[in-house]
């Protein structure tokens, strides 16, 4: 292992320049580079609570994460595997935050097409229902979200935060390379990002059609990991493929979506029908939640339904890039 850049290279981003024979390494650090600065800028936005920051923070959390899980063999696997678990544990403490924001957004879809668009006024659109089902879905949502994010500005203070950041910063100052990274950016890059396509389509294939919600789960991720390397080779600073690559991060994009919706609905529903229940057991009208909860149902079958044809356009992108 060697802590100065691959065939002597500076460890810096490519400075603007997307030489055709820049080395792997600097290429995948100027990537990841990137991703660091937006999240630089971010992490206040986040904290300050302004709209869709912790969203966009979480995303690039995700992206930084699957760029070093992609290009992790052009590093010491032991400082990528470092920086990935601690960047997993920031992940999860902005998903904390974040999936009551998603639990809040579908809610109030859910009973705006309730109350506003049910033909036959069903008993969601009760007024004395719909108040109730408002306050556990909604209001009390809205105030779980203000503690979450609450303790979320307060673990930003803590030591390990700090830590975190120190830790990501003397990775981009001084990456420790493997002498893969040594060799030419488009030949190694693409290479990289074929793995994370076939194993994406080796995922798919794990499908069997009964709705395996673990099956599904990791086909999702397996998509995300896609789309994000491949972006990381289509956009600056990197910018080393065309439209072959942008096909393959459509694919996993839209791998990724087709899936993240069907999962916000079976959660949707999950939670719904726990307040459904306390709302029964505290005496307070119950019969709406269920309906929602069924309708969260119907949802999330649709999206499904969906999912072959973004497995079919998948394995063709993967066929495409395999043959450029």
């Amino acid at each position: 292992m060697s802590d100065s850049g691959p065939s002597g290279a500076s460890a810096d981003p490519l400075d603007g320049r997307a030489a055709a024979d820049a080395d792997a390494g600097a290429a995948a650090l100027a990537a990841i580079r990137a991703i660091a600065d937006r999240m630089a800028e971010l992490e206040p936005e986040a904290e300050a609570d302004e709209p869709d920051a912790v969203h966009q923070l979480r995303t690039h959390v995700r992206r930084l994460r699957s760029l070093l899980a992609a290009f992790g063999p052009l590093f010491d696997p032991s400082a990528t595997l470092a920086l990935r678990r601690r960047f997993g544990e920031f992940g999860r403490e902005l998903g904390t935050v974040r999936d009551i924001e998603v639990r809040i957004q579908v809610a109030e879809r859910a009973l705006d097409v309730a109350e506003e668009h049910d033909p036959h006024r069903d008993v969601v659109a009760v007024p004395e229902q719909a108040a109730a089902v408002r306050e556990r879905l909604v209001d009390d949502e809205v105030e779980a979200h203000r503690l979450a994010h609450a303790r979320f500005v307060e673990r930003q203070r803590m030591p390990r935060a700090t830590g975190r950041r120190e830790a990501l910063a003397t990775f981009l100052d001084a990456p420790a390379f493997t002498p893969r990274a040594s060799g030419p950016a488009r030949e190694v890059l693409g290479e990289l990002v074929e793995h994370e396509a076939r194993r994406a389509v080796k995922r798919t294939k794990r499908l069997r059609g009964d709705g395996d919600v673990a099956a599904l789960h990791e086909v999702r991720k397996a998509g995300r990991r896609l789309r994000y390397a491949a972006e990381s080779v289509v956009d600056e600073p990197v910018a080393r493929f065309g439209s072959a690559a942008t096909r393959l991060a459509e694919a996993g994009e839209a791998l990724h979506d087709v899936l993240g919706d069907h999962r916000d609905e079976m959660l949707f529903a999950e939670h719904v029908r726990r307040a459904g229940a306390h709302a029964a057991h505290a005496g307070a009208p119950s019969a709406a939640f269920e309906a929602l909860a069924v309708a969260a149902d119907r949802r999330a079958d649709e999206h499904l339904a969906d999912l072959d044809d973004a497995v079919a356009e998948l394995r063709a992108a993967t066929k495409a890039w395999r043959a450029r």
